[in-house]
């Protein structure tokens, strides 16, 4: 029987976020062409710097119309990977956040 260490396991763990957060990249930017919006990856996910306790940080922007259905599809898309969604509306956004953000922002459309 193998020994693997907390420390170990902790690098596995983030190693499967961040090859998670590709898949969920390919999936966003689909979703998004399909239905008119955008979504906004920001944080360590988008920094592709994930530990094994981070979160995927997410803006949604979309019409009004389509913006709860494009919410609920992250969250799925997320939560089919393993991963903890913090989502958020990108109209919420004050325009101090989204200029604090904006160095790691990357845009799925």
């Amino acid at each position: 029987m193998q020994i693997v260490t907390l420390t170990e396991r902790k690098a596995a763990e983030a190693d499967r976020k961040r090859h998670a957060v590709e898949e969920l990249r390919a999936v966003l930017t689909e979703y998004a062409r399909t239905h008119g919006g955008r979504f906004l990856l920001f944080g360590s996910a988008a920094r592709n710097t994930m530990r094994f306790d981070s979160d995927v940080d997410i803006l949604v922007d979309f019409p009004d119309d389509t913006e709860r259905a494009a919410w609920g599809f992250a969250e799925w898309a997320c939560w089919d990977r393993k991963l903890e969604p913090d989502i958020m509306p990108f109209g919420w956004c004050k325009p101090k956040f989204l200029a604090h953000i904006e160095p790691d922002l990357q845009v799925l459309a």
